[in-house]
């Protein structure tokens, strides 16, 4: 399916009215003007810190970037990762596992959001480890669902399969492996989102769970 799985979780994808923000003295603010150069080099930006860190942050490529012929490698065929904790799993999940998670997601820093708009999230309210349920859907017909790296867009799935059970990142995703130049709902055009990942299980109907 190649897109975030929101509707398959609680159903809590926000609504995108904020595209025009009104301040106090009746003026406006286009939340998106410049929007793909500001994304690039917002994504530039980040991905310089991270090529330059030596713990904590690191880039990975993206799965569905070749690894043969004479293709080489743009800094936009990686995601950018920062460790928030660190889980006791020693292995992660494959393309096609199904995987019990959390996220929120979110545009960059724009005028009125400094910490980027909220455009998504599995939960709602604040989460708390013992009463937040993990991302899955029930069906109405009582069969369970849930969801796979393969499920995901490009660079979801790629911090899906390196993850461990009990990892949190935050994500950063270059608009070339999200959602390109097309507009997805409350997420514009050329947008670089940011997630905060917890894995918290993962499974194979076939090959049973791994640790």
């Amino acid at each position: 399916m190649n897109r975030l799985l929101s509707s398959f979780c609680y159903g809590l994808l926000l609504s995108s009215v904020f595209m025009v923000s009104c301040k106090e003295q009746d003026e406006t603010t286009n939340e998106f003007e410049n929007w793909q150069e500001k994304n690039e080099a917002y994504f530039e930006q980040k991905y310089t810190e991270h090529t330059m860190s030596t713990g904590g942050k690191f880039c990975i490529l993206d799965t569905s970037v070749p690894l043969q012929g004479s293709y080489v490698p743009q800094h936009t065929d990686y995601i950018l990762v920062d460790v928030l904790e660190t889980g006791t799993g020693t292995t992660s999940p494959y393309y096609n596992d199904s995987v019990d998670i959390h996220y929120e997601g979110r545009l960059i820093p724009s005028p009125s959001y400094a910490d980027g708009y909220p455009f998504d999230k599995s939960y709602s309210g604040v989460y708390d480890p013992d009463v937040t349920l993990p991302c899955r859907f029930t069906s109405s017909t009582g069969l369970l669902y849930a969801p796979r790296p393969a499920d995901f867009i490009k660079g979801f799935s790629t911090a899906l399969q390196h993850m461990h059970k009990g990892d949190r990142w935050r994500i950063t995703i270059p608009y070339q492996l999200a959602y390109g130049s097309t507009a997805q709902s409350a997420v514009p055009a050329y947008s670089t989102l940011i997630f905060d990942i917890r894995l918290t299980d993962f499974w194979s109907e076939k090959k049973g769970d791994r640790e």
